[in-house]
């Protein structure tokens, strides 16, 4: 190839490479548009934008990250020091929107590994780029952008490192990416015990892939037996709810090996474990369905993990929240090779059997996310831009709340704390403790009051105003401040 051709190739690639930059800042800022205005329309709450807030709001100011909702530190209630590195960025802006734009910007980011290992394992570019559009609109993706905000979100990029860099042999983007999964989350010890598996199996590096294997599975159990409980302030891990049958990793663990048939009927029900399983491949194209048994064990981890789990929190098999942010990079990257496993097996030539494969990703993708009235739509709504009168009564009074030191104590409902939670005491009604102030809003709306109903909410205000426990202050139509009493 002489000089001229290869110079030309090269700035074809960077004129390529630089547009699909483009479409993942626009991405970006649609994804953290929409998650934005939820949160400024009171769609996002105490579990868990709150507590995320309030944690790292403490760590950007030096306070002992203690949560008053959680009542545990951020290291205990779940092992994530992934989430010190998001402290900076409240030097910068410290709102709990930056959260939501950082974690839109994560996810999104993780599609350039991804574009980059599509490119290199089958060197077609509208293939490549339709294999990051399915990822970033895949129904799972969005309400994992879209769903408050959530330390496994950063899951996504790491896995997409490791991917590429184990195609390219990139050593420090390798281990970059394993360090990021143990830094996020406990559980994802496992999904890296897989990654271990894969790489013994796929890419034949049989130390490196036994020495996560075994190192992995002792991290997890240090963790959760040991590292957490001793540095809890409870004394127990407090996740402790794989199942109903089993309080405890080891319990459930046991469980699954002496009842086979326990695991069995957990695998397959309720029925919409199997819809979640059917939708999430055909979302793909069923191209997953054809990448090497190595290459799926990840993948197929995360279902094993999210279908084995019993309840009671049902959300937890569905791509309707944060749980599905692992298994969608996952679907992606086992479609690029599906894809070039077809491509061998397949009697017709690379390029036209690339075009077939794009055509159906991105059929398949539309389909589903007009199929599952997809939250990326809200964009594209009236009401979306509506800003109603009880949210401007709302901002009146928080706005006042804010203006309080952050030593003040604070007791507010679901939808209102995320609004509050940047102070040293802020607890969920009907937990009280020593708020000094109370802060509802009666405007009635689904999730605002829990773990309370609307009707117990005002019951418990009427009688610490019946009591003279606490006086109303101010009040701004629903929305009501009330003072803890110096009786």
């Amino acid at each position: 190839m002489s000089k001229l051709k290869r110079l030309l190739r090269a700035m074809s690639h960077l004129k390529d490479r630089i547009l699909v930059l483009i479409f993942l800042v626009i991405c970006v800022i649609v994804y953290s548009v929409i998650s934005i205005r939820s949160h400024e329309q009171f769609q996002t709450f105490g579990w868990d934008l709150g507590y995320f807030d309030q944690l790292i709001w403490k760590v950007s100011r030096g306070i002992y990250p203690f949560s008053t909702l959680s009542q545990v530190n951020l290291l205990a209630g779940h092992f994530a020091p992934i989430l010190f590195l998001f402290a900076p960025l409240y030097w910068i802006w410290s709102d709990p929107r930056m959260l939501l734009i950082a974690q839109s910007a994560l996810m999104v980011f993780a599609a350039w590994p991804l574009y980059l290992l599509a490119f290199e394992k089958t060197q077609n570019k509208l293939f490549s780029f339709v294999v990051v559009f399915s990822y970033l609109f895949f129904i799972g993706t969005q309400w994992s952008i879209l769903n408050e905000f959530h330390e496994i979100t950063v899951v996504p990029l790491f896995l997409a490192m490791i991917f590429y860099a184990l195609e390219k042999s990139k050593k420090v983007m390798f281990w970059l990416g394993i360090i990021g999964l143990f830094f996020a989350k406990e559980e994802i010890a496992i999904l890296v015990a897989a990654i271990g598996l894969m790489i013994f199996l796929y890419f034949k590096k049989k130390k490196l892939g036994i020495s996560l294997v075994i190192f992995s599975f002792l991290f997890f159990f240090f963790l959760t037996n040991f590292f957490m409980p001793a540095i809890s302030e409870k004394g127990i891990y407090q996740h402790e709810h794989l199942s109903s049958v089993a309080k405890t990793p080891q319990e459930f663990l046991l469980k699954i090996i002496v009842d086979p048939f326990f695991a069995l009927r957990s695998l397959v029900t309720p029925p919409e474990k199997i819809k979640t399983l059917a939708s999430s491949l055909l979302s793909f194209s069923l191209l997953p369905i054809f990448a090497p048994l190595g290459i799926l064990l990840p993948l197929i981890e995360q279902f094993l993990i999210r279908f084995l789990y019993t309840g009671p929190q049902y959300t937890f098999w569905q791509n309707v929240n944060h749980h599905a942010a692992p298994t969608a990079i996952l679907l992606a990257i086992s479609s690029i090779y599906g894809a070039t496993a077809l491509i061998k097996k397949v009697h017709l030539s690379k390029k036209r059997l690339l075009q077939i494969i794009t055509v159906l990703i991105f059929v398949t993708i539309v389909g589903q996310d007009i199929l599952f009235k997809a939250p990326i739509h809200s964009i594209f709504k009236k009401q979306f831009y509506e800003t109603q009168p009880w949210m401007r009564d709302n901002s009146i009074l928080l706005t006042k709340v804010n203006d309080f030191s952050p030593d003040v104590s604070v007791a507010t409902q679901n939808s209102l704390f995320p609004h509050l939670s940047q102070r040293e005491k802020i607890y969920l009604l009907p937990e009280l403790n020593d708020a000094e102030f109370i802060m509802i809003d009666l405007h009635d709306g689904p999730n605002k009051y829990a773990p309370l109903s609307r009707n117990e909410m005002k019951e418990l205000i009427d009688g610490l105003t019946v009591d003279g426990k606490f006086t109303i202050v101010d009040k701004q139509g629903e929305a009501v401040l009330l003072q803890r009493s110096n009786k």
